[in-house]
């Protein structure tokens, strides 16, 4: 399988030898506040560790500085920064705008966090790329804020002093006039009952009607906040939290990936499976043999289109809700748009089987149960069980279309920093039972339990999820086969 090497990352004063070269002069870099500005963004927390979002960031800035932002579009950026092939249709890839969302994002962060104090300040104003650089200037203090007015001066009164005198016996006052109020004799203060009493007669029945509103809400108002449920789980949802806190931190990305739907159809049109290499450099819509097919083009196009499953989105929504979640970390990415840095440096939820999300490829050689698709073949498809143990099959696959089949397995991301979880099956029946599986606590339990490690993290697992296969909809999911830890 070949492994793709990812852009380099651009330091200051150091230029690599490759087309994401920065014609920069070490010398005016380092005394440029911009870039200074643009370097610490770079290796703040707020970018994480995202070497191609560091790259675009400082692929822009560089340019701006040196006055060529002629070179910063769509399509110079997705040649040099995202290694895209000269020429190639940005309408079809947009992997530029979404990682351009995403940078936007992960800039204001910065400024709101570990920038705050800045006085310099970075955008990248929507509807192009090129950055633009703006000075805070502090507000000036209020006029009146801090300043000290005079205490206005009092007469002395001789105590001796004939207080009927007129006021012009006392000069003082005629500078600063006062208005002297008469005097008022304090009312005498009720019995605590005696005014209890009189409030309760006037607002007797008002009372009574907000107590009773109160009691009638009383269900409401009792339930366990977020926080203590959080807290003080049940048993049967304990277990999930834990899965769910190790999907998403706040120290690095989750990249949620559903189906590419349209690449299933082309290799079922095809029959022919698209491996991950060229997958990822986009070669499998030039590459396929449609020789004397006046529908080649219109097949070439669907490996083009961008569908998914109405079971990934549901299952994306139902993901999206959950309280350990953390929103400003959690990243929706077509599976065209994902990038072989993504899963070295974050975690992430596949979805589908290898023939709808061809990176799943990547972690098979490390699982026991693989996903064995075999389009317009007569060798079934389903999933394989490399290690059968006594009792159990060795393919659970399509023989039977009245059953159906979803694969859950929770690994080790590339550099073994993270974690990915895999959720898919042979069909969109068999992904319906597996995501269904995965987000009904009861039914995880178990297996979370005994993946559990001393720590309280989790071990990697893989389970073989069977459904009935009604109308291409899955019903009452179970678990067949499980593996705990690595094979």
């Amino acid at each position: 399988m070949q492994t793709l090497e990812s852009s380099p990352k651009i330091v200051a004063g150091i230029v690599p030898d490759t087309k994401v070269a920065l014609t920069t002069d070490a010398a005016l870099h380092a005394k440029d506040p911009r870039w200074q500005l643009a370097q610490r963004i770079a290796a703040s927390g707020s970018l994480g560790r995202s070497r191609l979002l560091t790259d675009f960031l400082l692929y822009i800035v560089d340019r701006h500085i040196h006055d060529r932002t002629d070179e910063i579009t769509e399509q110079q950026i997705g040649i040099l920064v995202f290694g895209r092939a000269e020429g190639y249709d940005a309408n079809d890839d947009n992997i530029v705008r979404s990682y351009a969302r995403n940078l936007r994002k992960r800039i204001g962060e910065y400024f709101a966090t570990e920038g705050k104090e800045e006085s310099l300040r970075l955008e990248i104003p929507r509807g192009g790329y090129t950055p633009s650089f703006s000075v805070v200037r502090s507000e000036p203090e209020s006029p009146t804020k801090n300043l000290n007015l005079p205490r206005p001066i009092l007469p002395q009164i001789n105590d001796d002093a004939d207080i009927t005198s007129d006021a012009s016996s006392i000069p003082e006052l005629e500078a600063h006039p006062l208005t002297l109020s008469p005097t008022v004799e304090a009312p005498a203060i009720l019995p605590w009952h005696i005014a209890f009493g009189a409030v309760l007669r006037k607002y007797g029945v008002v009372l009574a009607l907000c107590i009773g509103i109160l009691l009638g809400l009383g269900g409401t108002a009792l339930r366990p906040l977020p926080f203590l449920k959080r807290a003080f789980p049940p048993p049967s949802e304990a277990a999930s939290i834990g899965l769910w806190s190790q999907i998403f931190s706040n120290d690095r990305d989750t990249f949620i990936v559903p189906s590419d739907d349209g690449l299933i159809i082309m290799q079922r049109l095809t029959a022919r499976p698209v491996p991950i290499s060229s997958y990822v450099n986009g070669s499998y819509r030039t590459d396929v043999k449609t020789e004397g097919d006046s529908g080649a083009p219109e097949i070439l196009k669907l490996g083009g289109r961008r569908y998914t499953s109405v079971v990934d989105l549901a299952f994306v929504a139902h993901i999206a809700q959950l309280d350990e979640v953390v929103p400003e970390r959690m990243v929706i990415r077509y599976a065209r748009d994902l990038r072989m840095d993504d899963l070295r440096t974050g975690n992430a939820i596949l979805i589908g089987s290898t023939e709808a999300n061809p990176w799943i490829q990547l972690f098979q050689p490390h699982m026991n149960f693989h996903f064995s698709i075999n389009p317009g073949s007569n060798t079934p498809s389903g999933i394989l069980n490399l290690h059968p143990r006594a009792g159990e099959n060795t393919l659970y696959g399509t023989a039977d279309e009245n059953r159906t089949y979803g694969l859950i397995a929770y690994v080790p991301n590339l550099t073994s920093t993270g974690h990915v979880l895999i959720v898919g099956g042979l069909n969109t029946a068999g992904t319906e039972a597996a995501t269904t599986f995965l987000l009904t606590p009861s039914l995880m339990m178990p297996t979370l339990q005994r993946a559990k490690i001393a720590h309280g993290g989790l071990q990697s697992f893989e389970m073989i999820v069977g459904a009935a296969n009604i109308a291409t909809n899955a019903s009452a999911p179970q678990l067949i086969l499980e593996r705990i830890g690595l094979p």
